[in-house]
């Protein structure tokens, strides 16, 4: 027992905590693995505790990146660490979009100006709630695909196309290059995969990939398994996935025992999906953070601010090891971040604030808090309609026996309807794979919903006294973003369709994606009268600044302001405001753009100062573990 208390804590040096070094243009800095059995982070030969929070700039509007960062640095940390989002960057076309809050090394070069390190995470497989876990769908076009090997041809094309951008970035900004990032991480969590093709080869490709480009400091971010920690490549740091005790830590060197080990990601919240509770922040981080800094251990907060899921980027989630309990992620991603959506700097903020300046020399006075950007009210305003639901569809070609993916169709998320013609006959049942929320219609009549959330696969059609029309209004969430169940996340009303015991042929198939930059636009008059449309309203602003958008009297939908799409709503809760920054607004005159997929005629919007705060049921931190 004494020999393993003396293996965990002769690495963490309390002397680590007063290294204040921080990046200094074109001054090179040297970041290694030293110390005793090699456990230390060394910077320019002296100890260094790695304090970082983790911000996505991809989910930040770009106005609002040197916000951010301040509050970092204001409560005491001295890195950012940062997943990079694939899939928002390369194009269907396969060109490339760094402009914006995609230009990651401007995002990079500010966190140098104000004095902070960074840690650097480009996956190609990130997870973090995003979409297909920031993979482009177009891998998934022909169906399951074998994703993460060196096995996939056509994915390691891709992901090679994805790591040379990465590398642009990057290798001019090491430190040993004068610039902020200490460490490279090699993909993300691969160890949790489990499809059964995961291979040792598949992490010794980004070691190679990275050393070859000259990065010197290497790690990755894992369970404290030995079974999450098998692919990790010799030499690389462990961080882990969370690392809060002294159990975790000797795990992995049970593994490696001559790297340094840090905790990637230690939780002061918890996802939050449609149906579930609020943003309560995970309280027993605040004694994480306090252990970490009494022993000199380096950590990164995930998240320090999470932003928001702009667009169709919010992902979803599964049980990871059987595929069940579908679970979309809100459009929020508050996460119950010490900083919230709007940069809001909350309670647990200057908790953590106090506990870490309590442990820093004197000499490393922090700065203030930076102050958060304004937010504005506006009273309710009256939508008008522009269209139904069913005149915004245009027709895809050909008919189908079979019903193909939208991936296949190469649309990515947004609606499809589907239509068919049934004989007469008696109640049956319909039997259906619908990805993800399907509304069935007969003749122009509702029939029910099948939700994927609730594990349908069935609902019941009633008797026919001749030939009915059969329609299938589906509307998708962000595909899985964790675990094998990526592989096989295709959208769309997929496979056959039965009604009784007979397979339904000569389907049609109309298509509506869905743009992050411009709403929809009536493409025709439909034939059927299904529910849902398009509204909108122009309303002029003397003044902007950052507001929610309150959806509470509203259904199921979209909404675009001067073309920007801030996500989804659902009245299933828990969130029901939408997060507007002011960089969408203008002086003068706005508009704002609704698609509700069940109403016909409009209810009203108003702009409140905060989101919704309330908590419909308790959902805990899970701390990366399921249950």
């Amino acid at each position: 027992m004494a020999a393993m208390l003396a293996m965990a804590t002769a690495w963490a040096s309390p002397e680590a905590v007063g290294n204040t070094q921080a990046p200094r243009a074109g001054k090179r800095a040297a970041f290694r693995f030293g110390g005793d059995h090699n456990r230390e982070f060394l910077l320019d030969n002296k100890p260094f505790q790695i304090r970082s929070g983790e911000i996505h700039p991809q989910r930040i509007p770009r106005q609002y990146w040197r916000q951010r960062i301040r509050a970092a640095k204001a409560m005491g940390l001295n890195t950012v660490s940062l997943y990079i989002f694939w899939n928002a960057l390369e194009k269907p076309d396969h060109s490339w979009d760094f402009s914006g809050s995609n230009d990651i090394g401007a995002f990079i070069d500010l966190c140098a100006k104000e004095g902070m390190w960074v840690i650097f995470r480009p996956g190609p497989f990130v997870c973090g709630e995003w979409d297909l876990g920031g993979m482009p769908t177009y891998l998934l076009k022909n169906g399951e695909a074998k994703l993460r090997c060196t096995a996939n041809r056509e994915f390691m094309d891709a992901q090679k196309r994805y790591m040379e951008k990465m590398a642009d970035i990057a290798v001019n900004r090491l430190s040993q290059n004068g610039g902020p990032i200490l460490m490279v991480q090699l993909e993300n969590e691969y160890g949790s995969y489990r499809t059964g093709h995961e291979e040792h080869e598949y992490m010794e490709w980004f070691k190679e990939f990275w050393t070859q480009k000259g990065a010197k400091a290497l790690c990755v971010s894992e369970g404290a398994s030995q079974a999450q920690l098998q692919y990790t490549p010799k030499g690389v740091a462990l961080g882990l996935n969370p690392g809060e005790n002294d159990g975790a830590f000797n795990r992995a060197w049970e593994f490696n025992p001559d790297v340094p080990a840090f905790s990637a990601e230690t939780y002061p919240g918890w996802i939050r999906h449609w149906g579930e509770g609020n943003w309560t922040p995970a309280r027993n981080t605040l004694n994480s953070v306090k252990w970490f800094m009494e022993k000199g251990y380096s950590f990164n907060l995930f998240l320090l601010h999470g932003g928001t899921n702009f667009g169709l980027s919010a992902g979803s989630n599964t049980n990871p090891f059987n595929g069940t309990a579908f679970q979309p992620d809100l459009t929020s991603y508050d996460y119950g971040a010490p900083v919230g959506e709007n940069g809001n700097l909350t309670k647990e903020y200057h908790e953590y604030r106090d506990i870490i300046k309590g442990f820093l020399p004197d000499n490393a006075k922090l700065p203030d808090p930076p102050e958060t950007p304004k937010t504005m009210e506006f009273q309710p305003l009256v939508l008008r309609t522009t269209a139904g639901l069913a005149d915004l569809f245009s027709a895809h070609p050909g008919t189908y026996d079979s019903l193909p993916s939208l991936e296949a169709l190469g649309q990515n998320q947004g609606l499809a309807r589907y239509t068919v013609t049934v004989p007469a006959g008696p109640e049956a049942p319909l039997q259906l794979t619908a990805n993800d929320y399907a509304q069935v219609y007969l003749n122009g009549k509702p029939v029910g919903v099948v939700d994927r959330m609730k594990e349908q696969k069935e609902i019941t059609i009633p008797a026919r006294p001749g030939p009915s029309t059969l329609e299938i209004v589906l509307d998708t969430f962000g595909h899985v973003n964790y675990g094998a169940f990526i592989e096989k996340d295709l959208k769309g009303v997929v496979g056959e369709v039965k009604l009784g015991d007979q397979v339904l042929k000569g389907w049609q198939i109309d298509l509506l994606p869905l743009d992050a930059n411009a709403a929809p636009k009536p493409r025709h008059h439909a034939l059927q009268a299904v529910s849902g449309g398009l509204f909108y309203v122009d309303v002029d602003m003397r003044d902007v600044a950052d507001t929610f958008l309150d959806m509470k009297e509203w259904v199921k939908g979209y909404v675009w302001v001067n073309g920007h799409l801030l996500g989804r709503y659902w009245n299933l809760g828990p969130q029901e405001r939408l997060y507007c920054p002011a960089n969408f607004l203008k002086q003068g005159k706005n508009s704002i753009v609704v698609l509700d997929t069940f109403l016909k005629h409009p209810e009203k919007i108003r702009g409140c100062k905060e989101r919704n705060m309330e908590v419909h049921k308790q959902t805990k931190a899970l701390n990366n573990q399921w249950e």
